[in-house]
């Protein structure tokens, strides 16, 4: 398809730090001729107040009335209520994604709740903070960054191709992968990783963190991120962040093994791999 931009209309629902990057992004790159953010609560203020939208809403319906692409950017847990206030005034030929992290409840909410009544496509950026919140929004957030589209089996051609479109307009490069392969692979590189920095950070004691240098406050920076968000998400991808901490405890229980016993071989293999994994990581190309 041609470049779809600049777009009639483009609705974000959700005003947080995804949502708030989202809107940021698309006045920077010119992507839409209006944009209306649904917003609600003390954050609805600071989000008029910074002057991007031409319309802040705190119904979501007034939101996406005449909108050409909306993205929903929002808890799991309010999805499903916002999705089903917006049918009503959703256009049949409008196209809908949202920002989830975790894929195989969020397209079955979108499917409920959009299905034959707009054209709809899975998607999550990887990109965000430990930072939640309007204030902490910004228009580069999703450049060089990844976003995973997870399409239904019949989408629409263009519907998949305006949202991969979208996102690559925000500096991301596209992977398309299934919910489930989404949420396989993202426990192991997003959820596991926020649990385990949140467990180191209980497992020192307030004596070892005064003398904390820079390695640990970059390996327990996440932990700081908002615990009622990422409750939700660990409880709904727990089946396999689970398979992803067993296979981690795999590790660490071999290291264990070989301090107890003195010996370094398996703790050296481990650094060495870990050491060479990485820097092949690093050097990737974005």
């Amino acid at each position: 398809m041609s470049r779809p931009f600049p777009l009639s209309r483009l609705a974000v629902l959700g005003s947080g730090l995804i949502g708030g990057s989202v809107a940021l992004a698309a006045r920077r790159h010119a992507l839409c001729r209006e944009l209306a953010l649904y917003s609600r609560g003390p954050e609805k203020q600071a989000v008029m107040s910074a002057g991007i939208a031409d319309l802040v809403t705190d119904d979501p319906a007034e939101a996406v009335r005449e909108a050409a692409f909306v993205v929903v950017a929002l808890p799991l847990a309010a999805m499903d209520s916002i999705l089903r206030t917006i049918q009503v005034a959703l256009d049949p030929k409008v196209v809908v994604t949202d920002t989830s992290s975790v894929k195989l409840p969020a397209m079955r909410l979108l499917r409920r709740n959009l299905e034959g009544r707009a054209r709809w496509v899975g998607s999550h950026p990887m990109s965000g903070g430990e930072r939640s919140g309007f204030a902490f929004a910004r228009p580069d957030l999703f450049e060089g960054a990844v976003a995973i589209l997870t399409p239904p089996e019949k989408a629409e051609g263009e519907a998949l191709s305006l949202v991969e479109t979208f996102w690559l307009a925000l500096g991301c490069r596209i992977v398309h992968l299934t919910a489930s392969e989404h949420d396989r692979r993202v426990a192991a590189v997003s959820h596991l990783p926020h649990l385990l920095a949140a467990a180191l950070v209980c497992s020192v004691d307030n004596e070892a963190l005064e003398v904390a240098g820079p390695g640990f406050r970059d390996v327990t920076r996440i932990a700081a991120a908002s615990p009622e968000m990422w409750n939700e998400i660990l409880l709904a991808n727990r089946e396999n962040i689970l398979l992803a901490l067993r296979s981690f405890l795999t590790y660490l229980e071999e290291a264990k093994e070989s301090l107890e016993g003195g010996t370094s071989s398996a703790v050296k293999n481990l650094l060495l791999e870990a050491s060479q994994r990485r820097l092949s990581f690093d050097q990737r190309p974005s």
